[in-house]
């Protein structure tokens, strides 16, 4: 079974790009969701509040979008165990779907430098105006805290450099659905 990535910037949509992939059938592992689970284990979580004085998600994202090096600390304690974690729950769904392909939905991929463990990666675009209407949204977040949290990830100029396939989510539902159908179509 082929493995693709998926990734995107904050507020760019992936989760929504992802649940449309799995209306079509094609399986998925959220990345965050792991991420919850090991920073949910005892020495992780010890580990996080050492470093950080804090292990809430909320105030490690305002942390993290100010800190560069504390970026850095948290993917330390966090990427090796998230992988393993993965890994095993990637297994489970290779053996347990007929689907051509899977998704592994991860925000910092590149970051991790595990983009080319995959067959593929898929990068969700938006304008950066619609990534802040949706941050503000979802987070209830002011417009300068939605532009910190976009300014301290990788643009999607230099996701796409990385990209086999590009999903713009700059439009609305409907074309978000064709492209989605057309690229799944493509990637069997």
């Amino acid at each position: 079974m082929k493995r693709f990535a998926i990734t995107g910037g904050i507020g760019s949509g992936k989760s929504t790009v992802v649940k449309l992939f799995n209306d079509l059938g094609i399986p998925s592992l959220d990345a965050d969701q792991v991420a919850r689970q090991v920073r949910d284990l005892p020495s992780v979580n010890a580990d996080i509040k050492k470093r950080f004085g804090t292990a809430d998600r909320l105030e490690l994202r305002t942390i993290l979008s100010s800190d560069p090096q504390a970026k850095a600390d948290l993917e330390k304690i966090l990427h090796p165990l998230i992988k393993t974690m993965s890994e095993s729950k990637l297994k489970k769904l290779e053996a347990n779907s007929k689907a051509p392909f899977l998704l592994y939905e991860a925000a910092l991929i590149i970051e991790a430098g595990r983009a080319k463990e995959f067959d593929g990666l898929i990068v969700v675009t938006a304008p950066q105006e619609q990534k802040i209407a949706r941050i503000m949204a979802r987070d209830q977040s002011t417009k300068e805290a939605a532009e910190a949290m976009i300014k301290a990830q990788m643009s999607d100029e230099d996701r796409i450099k990385f990209a086999t396939i590009i999903i713009d989510n700059s439009g609305d539902l409907e074309q978000l659905k064709l492209d989605v159908q057309k690229k799944a179509s493509s990637m069997i």
